[in-house]
Parts: structure tokens; sequence; C-alpha cells
């Protein structure tokens, strides 16, 4: 199961997420769940990149790519003017509400392929 964790400051804002492990819906390079779920996390660190202006190196941390045992973890820099950082919480929230969405898809019928931990996650 893939485990989505979203953390927030007192403020709703998202301060990081971190992604780990394998959805088990399809082998590992043919599961949609898995990629649907990576490529929302890589679409966002190349917009808080292209868009916002951080260096990807100052939050993104990947660990095991290209295995089951993948972990990727975004922490949102606390820099930048305003609207900089307005636009990275725009790119966070569009990733959680993918990711959102592929488990409202996919979950149910007595399996579970991706579980979101956060209690504060507004719900859709």
């Amino acid at each position: 199961m893939i485990i989505a964790a979203v953390e927030r400051d007192q403020k709703g804002s998202i301060r990081s997420l971190r992604v780990s492990g394998h959805s088990g819906y399809a082998e590992a390079g043919s599961d949609i769940i898995c990629a649907g779920v990576s490529s929302l996390c890589y679409a966002a660190a190349n917009a808080l990149e292209d868009i916002c202006g951080y260096d990807n190196e100052e939050f993104l941390v990947i660990k095991g790519e290209g295995t089951e045992d993948v972990d990727l973890s975004i922490k949102v820099p606390d820099k930048g003017e305003a609207d900089v950082r307005d636009r990275a919480q725009v790119i966070m929230r569009m990733t959680e509400l993918g990711i959102i969405s592929i488990a409202a898809e996919y979950n149910g019928k007595g399996k579970k392929y991706l579980q979101i931990n956060n209690k504060k996650t507004p719900e859709v």
C-alpha cells in the first residue's frame, strides 16, 4: 500500500508531503496507481522549481527510486515573497487533491491501495 502523509502548520498551510510504498494494484512498472501518484509528486516538484524558483535539492528527497520501497518527500521551503509561498500552496494542494482523487477512485471493495495520513486535510 502507498502511504501519503501530508503535514500542515497551525495556519493550515502544507509544510510537507511524504509518499512511500507500492500500491500492490499491479506489478511494479505496470501499476497505474503508483504511476498516478508518482506523476503528481514529480509534477509538484517540477512546478515548485519552475514556478516558485525553489531549488529541488532544498526540498526534494527520493530514496529507493525504481524499487517498491520508494520514499519521496517534498518539504515546502518557507521562503520567498508572499505570492511565491501562495503559489507553492496551490501546487501542494493540487497534488494533495490528486492523491485524494486516486484513493477515492481505486480504494474499495475490501481493497486499499492508497492511504492518506492527515487528520487536518480538508475533505473533498
